[in-house]
């Protein structure tokens, strides 16, 4: 019985491992709500999330609210952008949706497919955000290069999150209580263990 309650036992570090992507879950919707925080609670989940990945010494509620004190005024206009784009997407699919043309279905196609990359082009920027220092500009455009410069490592994050939004709308009677206890970051951390490959290469670069 102490071999299975030690630290080190790969089942006490697995379930300590869903327990902190719980408590960092429930920090980010919570902090989230305000729509205007959104940016800063991204970045700052990202920022506990990579360290997570790392296998670093992480304290998962000191850490988060350093990070959304130190990105919360950056955050904002990118998670405004976020949420800019997604309104637009939903308008554009509600919109060619109810015209049941076929020029609307292969618009609805390649509007999906824009606002994907899109999503995982933010995944990036909030990741950037949490890890480098830069402008906002600059940010976004380093997060475009990394999603077009990295393609394979942007189509897993991609299908990491289809996969997780078709079993949430699977279990949708259970999503509500999935979603606040692992909502965002058990895909993020996911996505994590993919672009943490491409920041190691650059900070080697940079080295």
């Amino acid at each position: 019985m102490e071999k299975f309650f030690d630290s080190e036992n790969p089942v006490m570090r697995f379930l300590s491992r869903l327990v902190d992507l719980a408590l960092l879950n429930i920090l980010t919707v919570c902090t989230s709500m305000l729509i205007v925080t959104a940016g800063g609670a991204l970045t700052a989940m990202n920022n506990v999330l990579l360290h997570l990945v790392r296998g670093d010494e992480t304290y998962v509620t000191r850490m988060y609210w350093t990070s959304f004190k130190k990105n919360f005024r950056q955050g904002i206009p990118e998670g405004l952008l976020l949420l800019a784009v997604a309104a637009v997407t939903a308008v554009d699919m509600w919109t060619l949706h109810g015209s049941g043309s076929r020029l609307a279905t292969m618009m609805m196609i390649i509007v999906t497919f824009i606002a994907m990359f899109l999503a995982v082009t933010f995944v990036y920027m909030f990741a950037l955000q949490a890890r480098y220092e830069n402008t906002v500009r600059g940010t976004i455009i380093n997060a475009f290069r990394l999603a077009i410069g990295n393609l394979p490592r942007t189509a897993g994050m991609l299908l990491i999150w289809i996969v997780w939004v078709l079993i949430l709308v699977y279990l949708h009677n259970a999503a509500p209580g999935f979603f606040l206890l692992c909502g965002l970051t058990l895909p993020g951390y996911l996505c994590a263990m993919l672009y943490n490959g491409v920041f190691n290469k650059l900070e080697t670069e940079g080295e």
